[in-house]
């Protein structure tokens, strides 16, 4: 049961901050006529939040081999975080902007604890329990 709130809890923490941060906290500039690159950024972190919590909150209710599959899913949602605002869509290119000195660096760190923890997880999901 343990290793099911470990997997769960870590991961829909980190997947809602994913989702909520570039909107809130870290957020991204304001659209005045175009919108610029960090926009996009927001959005598709939006999603991949999302995604990380929807396949967290299944990960509830699967068997530990299933489990351990959503986990490496969740890693490679990790890794595409990372992806999205550094390689992918970007954000402003101004050094000084808010979402280039904050929105950015809190979106590696978050993807990256995503998926450091779900590859824990998944490792803890595949290992077989002692004593059983």
């Amino acid at each position: 049961m343990h290793r099911k709130l470990f997997a769960a809890g870590t991961q829909i923490v980190l997947g809602s901050l994913i989702a909520v941060a570039p909107r809130t906290f870290a957020h991204v500039c304001t659209v005045k006529t175009m919108p610029m690159a960090c926009h996009y950024t927001a959005q598709a972190t939006l999603g991949l939040g999302l995604a990380v919590v929807a396949l967290a909150v299944a990960g509830l209710f699967v068997t530990d081999a299933v489990r351990a599959g959503l986990d490496i899913a969740n890693a490679v949602l990790g890794v595409l975080v990372v992806l999205v605002p550094t390689v992918l869509i970007g954000v402003c290119k101004g050094a000084m902007m808010h979402c280039h000195m904050v929105t950015l660096p809190t979106l590696v760190v978050l993807g990256v604890l995503l998926g450091v923890f779900a590859v824990i997880a998944a490792y803890c999901d595949i290992k077989p329990v002692r004593g059983a």
